[in-house]
């Protein structure tokens, strides 16, 4: 059903304002992640691979994670002692890498967007050969031709999500913030709950980012929140936030009293707003 224009202009003025005013930074809208009904656990790996080890009976093709990738990995052939298992980088994410389940021969190292990041990426060093651009790009860097706009092999969601897009897979029995919401996504998030107006715009105050200049403004997530909203509240929250928008020469921009001060009405309205 497409949304009524006033709502839409509303999502718009919530983004904009909140650029000005400059409050909240925090989580998205509430998810509720149920226990995935396949495959195993986010960051599982096979038996005794994964222990920091590298034991007699595992090599750098059985268990990169464990004993590093072969020294070949990397050179761009796909040699014989590689794989997709061992080396994607050379030969390629296998074909199931991306259907959101950690199964079979898959690692954190060889199917990221699946099985999760290795344990010890995030932490700012990039501990070759067990990391690289491809299993942790937080900590290795952007692979070479990220960021072309292209989603190429062997480039996922979870080395390029600007190529690729964000690892994310409905219907795996997983919520997957920040981008699958119950919104998008009600089989692995649950049914969303209606919220209010003062709700929507308590939501909507966490979907910025003020610590970077200027602020970053998720509109996805302003979205998401007023989605929640019950009509009359999509209304009042849309007033509201209008009101703010028309006032915020008059009150020099970040002035939230003197914009609640003129809106008083409005503001009240929202306050007093109640769904059925």
């Amino acid at each position: 059903m497409q949304r009524p224009a006033s709502s839409i202009v509303g999502v718009a003025a919530c983004a904009l304002l909140l650029v000005v005013v400059g409050t909240g930074c925090g989580d998205r809208s509430e998810l509720y992640a149920f226990g995935a009904d396949g495959g195993t656990p986010e960051g599982s790996l096979p038996a005794g691979c994964g222990d920091g080890t590298c034991s007699a009976d595992e090599s750098c093709e059985s268990c990169s994670v464990d004993c590093g990738v072969c020294k070949t990995c990397g050179n761009g052939t796909c040699d014989r002692s590689e794989s997709c298992s061992s080396c994607p980088e050379d030969c390629g994410v296998c074909a199931t890498c991306g259907d959101g389940y950690c199964n079979g021969t898959e690692t954190c190292e060889s199917c990221a967007p699946d099985c999760g990041a290795c344990p010890g990426c995030g932490d700012g060093t990039c501990q070759a050969p067990k990391e690289d651009c491809f299993t942790c790009p937080q900590d290795c860097g952007k692979c070479k031709g990220c960021g072309d706009g292209i989603c190429q092999s062997p480039e996922t969601c979870a080395s390029c999500p600007m190529d690729c897009g964000v690892c994310a897979v409905c219907g795996n029995g997983k919520c997957e913030a920040p981008y699958e919401t119950c919104t998008n996504c009600e089989p692995d998030c649950g049914m969303c709950q209606t919220i209010g107006c003062i709700e929507m715009l308590t939501c909507s105050l966490k979907c910025i980012d003020t610590s970077t200049k200027p602020p970053q403004v998720s509109v996805t997530c302003v979205a998401d929140c007023v989605s929640r909203g019950c009509p009359s509240a999509q209304y009042f929250f849309d007033q509201a936030f209008n009101c703010f928008l028309q006032n915020i020469s008059m009150c020099n921009g970040a002035n939230i009293n003197c914009l609640e001060k003129a809106c008083d009405s409005q503001v009240a309205a929202c306050i007093g707003s109640k769904c059925p």
